[in-house]
């Protein structure tokens, strides 16, 4: 009886080392699946110049504004108030950039720049690609409070820029 008491104590034994090893087995193949899956998780695409389509992205600051859109068909009327602070003595140099134009005929998007007494002191219709920039005294035109953009199919990258010097 001794014989059998040491054959069952030594199968249990056995009986758990292949479990134990299976678990270990277990694990191991968990951990990997688990490490797989993790690498393999897809992230959002990654923009070259941190623009989406047709989400304009602004900059407002005191003495800065910045307008860009990357548009695909964009159609819209928007305004934007502009907090760039300036006195009678200041000079803003403004840029515009149009690149990566594709306009119908058909298709007319404007940008306005409005003064604090609503006077339109900047009109650009959008249709063909330009790189314009001009330094203009504030007293001449009165401090800018608002940007316009009104687009139809608007199509194309545009920058803007406004710059307190």
């Amino acid at each position: 009886m001794n014989f059998n008491n040491n054959v069952i104590s030594i199968g249990m034994k056995w009986s758990a080392g292949i479990s134990l090893i299976q678990v270990k087995r277990l694990l191991r193949h968990a951990f990997l699946v688990l490490i797989l899956f993790i690498s393999s998780c897809v992230s959002p695409p990654e923009y070259q110049d941190g623009l989406l389509e047709n989400i304009p992205a602004i900059v407002d600051e005191v003495d800065y504004f910045s307008l860009s859109i990357l548009g695909d068909d964009y159609t819209v009327e928007k305004d934007w108030d502009i907090t760039l602070i300036t006195d009678s003595s200041d000079t803003i140099l403004t840029t515009l950039v149009l690149a990566d134009m594709n306009i119908s005929s058909q298709d007319s998007s404007y940008l306005f720049m409005m003064n604090d007494s609503g006077d339109t002191i900047f009109r650009q219709i959008l249709v063909s690609e330009v790189v314009w920039s001009a330094e203009i005294e504030v007293p001449l035109i009165g401090p800018p409070k608002k940007i316009s953009f009104l687009g139809d199919n608007f199509t194309g990258r545009l920058e803007f820029q406004i710059l307190k010097k």
